[in-house]
């Protein structure tokens, strides 16, 4: 089994809607994004003979996924959600908001990256996203 895996980092804020605790206001972290791809096989001819994958097309999803959220405020698209939007409409500054469908936890992204990357047509096997240096969460379909 050959395994390849590269990685990004971005900053993003977000808001855990329903949450009670320390961790309840809008907060963000630098976000530490591993990713694994993986292969029986390599590939046998053409420009990636020898390859899982090219790193290049790899670094580009990431980047992708890295541009979506980076340095962004990411919601939970329900009504708590949207009166937090709506509420930060009256402010003087502009937020760059993106809402999203599903609490915007470690785990639930690191599945939802894993589906982005998925969908591009990459043999992801592994998404491990760290929300602080030290905790993180991996998510697999094993």
């Amino acid at each position: 089994m050959f395994t390849i895996k590269s990685e990004v980092q971005f900053d993003m804020a977000h808001y855990l809607s329903g949450y009670e605790g320390k961790c309840s206001n809008i907060h963000g972290h630098r976000y530490r994004l591993i990713v694994k791809l993986k292969s029986e096989t390599l590939h046998k001819e053409g420009q990636l003979r020898g390859m899982v994958d090219d790193f290049s097309n790899f670094k580009l999803a990431l980047k992708e996924i890295e541009e979506t959220f980076d340095h962004k405020l990411i919601i939970e698209n329900n009504e708590e959600g949207m009166k937090l939007i709506n509420s930060l409409k009256d402010l003087p500054m502009e937020f760059q908001i993106y809402k999203v469908e599903y609490r915007p936890t470690a785990e639930e992204m690191s599945r939802d990256i894993f589906n982005r990357l998925k969908k591009k047509g990459l043999a992801v096997c592994e998404v491990e996203l760290f929300e602080t240096p030290n905790n993180s969460c991996i998510y697999t379909e094993e």
